[in-house]
């Protein structure tokens, strides 16, 4: 009889990708390391994965969608703007801190892979930035209209903070141990935000986002 299918092969799969890819980068992975940390044999992962520029591409897919999943932006009215941009940037860092892994996937597309492929497949590295810029855009917008912000260019103040934000996990990834104790999500978020808040909050925000720089211990 033949074997039952494994329904968690697929996962286990894209989760040993991860892992090869952001330790060998496109290049350096193999077909056969991806199949032995998955435990499956080479044929098993090509009855899921017509080849390696694939499975590359699914494990990106994987993170985008989970990411997107969790950091979901609320509905508009369910509480001031100014608090869940806070948290979604709070949320977007911790997610990455939380997977390096996935950080280190999307900087091999980013640097390695840039010129690999067809223009269609490399527009896929500036896909999750345009997303992040759209999700503060967002944010930034409703601040203005519920009072909580104040931003004269929501596009622009947008551009900034994802900036910061991809500046954070760059240095992150790049030297862990030089800047981890800077890098607490939500006091980040705070200081990011700061510049923004309006009316007492804005007082408030600003002692908390200054004293973030102030109280962490010198690199």
């Amino acid at each position: 009889m033949p074997r039952p299918a494994d329904p968690e092969l697929r996962e286990r799969l894209l989760a040993a990708a991860t892992a090869e890819f952001a330790a060998a980068g496109y290049a350096g992975a193999t077909l056969d390391a991806i199949a032995a940390r998955a435990s499956v044999t080479k044929g098993g992962l090509y009855f899921h994965f017509a080849g390696k520029e694939e499975l590359f591409f699914a494990a990106i897919d994987h993170w985008r969608e989970r990411r997107r999943r969790l950091l979901r932006v609320p509905v508009a009215g369910a509480e001031p703007a100014v608090v869940t941009l806070r948290a979604f940037l709070a949320g977007y860092l911790a997610f990455h801190f939380a997977e390096p892994d996935a950080v280190r996937l999307q900087r091999v597309l980013a640097t390695e892979l840039r010129s690999g492929f067809t223009s269609l497949l490399r527009e896929d590295d500036r896909q999750e930035r345009r997303w992040l810029r759209a999700q503060l855009r967002e944010l930034l917008v409703l601040g203005v209209q519920d009072g909580s912000l104040s931003c004269a260019d929501p596009a622009q103040a947008a551009f900034l903070l994802a900036a910061a934000v991809i500046g954070v996990l760059e240095q992150w990834q790049s030297a862990v141990a030089d800047v981890e104790a800077h890098c607490h999500e939500e006091r980040l978020a705070a200081a990011l935000v700061a510049p923004f808040v309006v009316g007492a909050a804005a007082d408030r925000d600003g002692r908390h986002g200054a004293s973030v720089f102030r109280d962490l211990p010198e690199a």
